[in-house]
């Protein structure tokens, strides 16, 4: 082999090395994960299928999983990855001809207590083509092409001592009956991820988040996928919007763009992500650990859209008075860009100090970038009396309520998901957006907030819980009608 393609297959990572790299990103430990969104939160999920080449069938299934969770939606993603070229499992981690299939894993059976699930639990797992309901029938779906499958142990990433723990199964010759036909081989490959790195597209904004270009040879996550996995080679077509557009594939959030920037400027972009995602997961296990009784590592979306239509949200004030023009971006924050700290910001002249509002409400902000999105929105439509009340509003609940209403989900939630909900209900129900209203409404603003968290609830419950007879746990049926 020449030097030349000695260089070109370096380029191209492991089987292993791209696992690696999944479960750094993906998982926290050997604990199982999960990522939850809520009844109205379907377009985060929406959106990180669109970064595949599914059909619309694929969100169906996974919503329709609501059923074993409460109502609520409990997936983690995972991927599956094909070698054609090998028999010896030992040698399918070192190969560099691989094939990659995302699955999303959802939760369906939990322990006695309804609020943790084991790894010998039934869950359901949902490809671009099927939906089954064990990983027994995961093993015999035709939805992947003959080989040897190089996968976490029943789609759970596990680091142990740092390494992922993965487990080899043969797919050959596999009994098709009574599942659904194979209907196409959408796969990822390193050629895909080559291609996608040098192919400039045009941009257009689809009508119907599942508006698909299939007519390119690689999926809309395979130029943020090559990025990641390639990282020494040519990269012509990845920029910080198309970055930030597919990151939402790994975060529980939409607003990825200052993470785009950083990733975009280091060489080990990788990195940059997996210190965030890692940061984010440890956040959520100490409290976790804080909370009575075993619970699964949930991680909640915080549902706060992109900043213009955050500020529709706004839009009777805009009617009421002609806004001065202001950028697009949250530049009017009296800080370092990458701080972790905000400590002012500027709202119609007047300099607010953050910093009033308490320790707790600053230590449980999980994504900086979402919340200088809603401080900043509030600051360009509210007056400074109504963007500091609203502050008072999420102090209160954040001091006084969160606490408590993490004890009764098992699940952490941030401070920017209070502030998100606080808006809604203040539009919905106070659309006016009058200081003297919704100080006279405190009370009844902050009874639809812990309404509206303990409804979000995803445990099971328990005089509900039936015995399942596949696997150790118990599941139950919740209506999703």
């Amino acid at each position: 082999m020449s030097a030349s393609k000695d260089k070109d297959t370096t380029l191209v990572p492991t089987v292993r090395e791209v696992q690696q790299k999944f479960a750094e990103i993906l998982s926290h430990g050997e604990d199982i994960t999960w990522d939850l969104l809520t009844l109205n939160q379907t377009e985060v999920l929406k959106r990180k299928l669109s970064m595949f080449k599914a059909n619309t069938n694929m969100f169906y299934w996974i919503w329709d999983q609501r059923k074993y969770t409460n109502g609520q939606s409990l997936t983690s993603l995972f991927f599956v990855m094909i070698v054609d070229n090998v028999s010896n499992p030992q040698l399918a981690e070192e190969s560099r001809s691989w094939h990659l299939y995302p699955v999303f894993r959802c939760r369906r059976c939990v322990d006695k207590t309804g609020q943790a699930s084991s790894i010998d639990c039934c869950m359901a797992y949902v490809t671009q083509n099927s939906c089954c309901g064990n990983w027994k029938e995961f093993l015999l779906l035709p939805d992947f092409r003959q080989g040897l499958m190089v996968t976490p142990h029943r789609g759970v990433y596990k680091l142990i001592d740092g390494q992922v723990e993965l487990k080899s199964y043969s797919i050959t010759d596999r009994p098709c009956s009574g599942l659904l036909p194979k209907i196409k081989d959408y796969s990822i490959t390193p050629d895909s991820l080559a291609l996608a790195s040098k192919t400039l597209i045009t941009r257009k904004k689809p009508k119907n988040v599942f508006d698909f270009p299939l007519v390119f040879e690689f999926c809309t996550c395979e130029r943020m996928l090559s990025l990641l996995l390639n990282p020494d080679s040519e990269q012509q077509s990845c920029d910080i919007v198309d970055l930030s557009d597919s990151l939402v594939l790994f975060t529980d959030t939409v607003n990825n763009f200052r993470l785009a920037s950083r990733m975009i400027k280091e060489v080990n972009c990788a990195s940059i992500l997996i210190n965030q995602q890692r940061s984010v997961f440890d956040k959520i296990s100490e409290e976790a650990a804080r909370i009575e009784g075993k619970v699964d590592i949930i991680r909640s979306a915080n549902g706060v859209p992109e900043k213009v239509e955050l500020d529709n949200l706004f839009q009777p004030i805009q009617k009421k008075r002609k806004l001065r023009k202001l950028p697009e971006t949250p530049m009017n924050i009296i800080d370092v860009p990458d701080s972790p700290e905000i400590t002012t910001i500027n709202v119609k002249g007047e300099d607010i100090n953050l910093e009033v509002y308490g320790m707790l409400l600053r230590e449980h902000i999980v994504s900086l970038e979402t919340f200088e999105i809603l401080i900043t929105s509030m600051s360009e439509h509210l007056e400074p009396e109504t963007f500091k009340l609203i502050l008072q509003l999420t102090q209160t609940f954040v001091e006084n309520t969160r606490e408590e209403m993490c004890q009764l989900l098992k699940y952490y939630f941030s401070t920017e998901s209070v502030l998100y909900q606080i808006i809604l209900s203040i539009r919905r129900y106070y659309p006016r957006w009058d200081f003297d209203e919704i100080e006279e409404q405190s009370s009844e603003i902050l009874r639809r907030l812990r309404y509206f968290f303990a409804s979000s609830d995803p445990n099971s419950r328990i005089e509900f819980l039936k015995k399942c007879d596949k696997c150790v746990g118990y599941y139950d049926l919740f209506n999703n009608n």
